[in-house]
């Protein structure tokens, strides 16, 4: 994965940070009691398509955890000291950027940094539609949500080109509605670098996605270059600015 771009803009206060960390305290504790009601579920039944619901309602619950531990481990950076503009979300598969010194510190995924590890996202959970870019997991810093605090760019975890059941089951469990958050942008010029990908890269407005207007973390649908091919993606707002 490669690094998004930098950001010159400080960080805002601690304070301002603690009401969204008491959300995603309650997203985990709803996460687990979901988790182990379909593990419980799973173990007791034999029916094919109600396994096959289980396996879409454990994908769902991984791709948020996920997003949630990327957020825990940001935000103990922060904490620790580390400038926002010099977070640096490049993954072990991209070298040498990876291994270039002098530090690490400010490398989310690095022993010597974060630490995190970025688990692959669950084969289940995966529905490509177009491989520009291809499906997977896409951090970056590089434009701004409307709805965040300032201008500033924010950072944004994206699980590009997931299935429809997965995406219903994340919006069930976080938006307690299954319903994909429509959008009229193609999300990958909306989420992900267009360093990434052959298209352009556009603030992320209330214009394109209503429904999305206050959602920190939830799965959108919107069109892709490919004629009636929507996408969906789920997105989690790491760090607001």
């Amino acid at each position: 994965m490669n690094t998004s771009r930098k950001s010159t803009i400080g960080y805002d206060s601690r304070p301002a940070e603690r009401g969204n960390a008491m959300i995603y305290v309650l997203i985990a504790i709803v996460l687990f009691a979901a988790l182990t009601l379909i593990v419980a579920r799973q173990s007791d039944n034999s029916e094919s398509g109600t396994l096959d619901t289980e396996r879409v309602g454990i994908a769902a619950t991984q791709i948020i955890q996920t997003s949630m531990q990327l957020k825990q481990g940001v935000d103990q950076m922060l904490y620790g000291g580390t400038d926002p503009a010099n977070l640096d979300f490049v993954t072990p598969d991209t070298e040498p950027a990876f291994s270039a010194g002098p530090s690490h510190v400010n490398k989310v995924f690095h022993p010597s940094g974060g630490g995190l590890v970025l688990q692959a996202l669950p084969a289940e959970s995966l529905d490509q539609i177009s491989a520009d870019p291809p499906a997977r997991w896409y951090i970056g810093r590089f434009n701004n949500i409307e709805w965040s605090k300032t201008i500033a760019e924010d950072v944004i975890m994206v699980a590009h080109q997931i299935s429809t059941p997965v995406c219903r089951a994340i919006n069930q469990t976080l938006l307690g509605n299954p319903t994909p958050l429509a959008t009229t942008s193609n999300p990958r010029d909306i989420l992900i670098d267009d360093q990434l990908h052959g298209g352009t890269n556009a603030d992320f407005m209330i214009a394109d996605c209503p429904a999305c207007e206050g959602v920190i973390a939830g799965c959108l649908e919107g069109p892709s270059e490919i004629p009636g091919e929507p996408i969906r993606s789920f997105y989690s707002l790491i760090l607001s600015r």
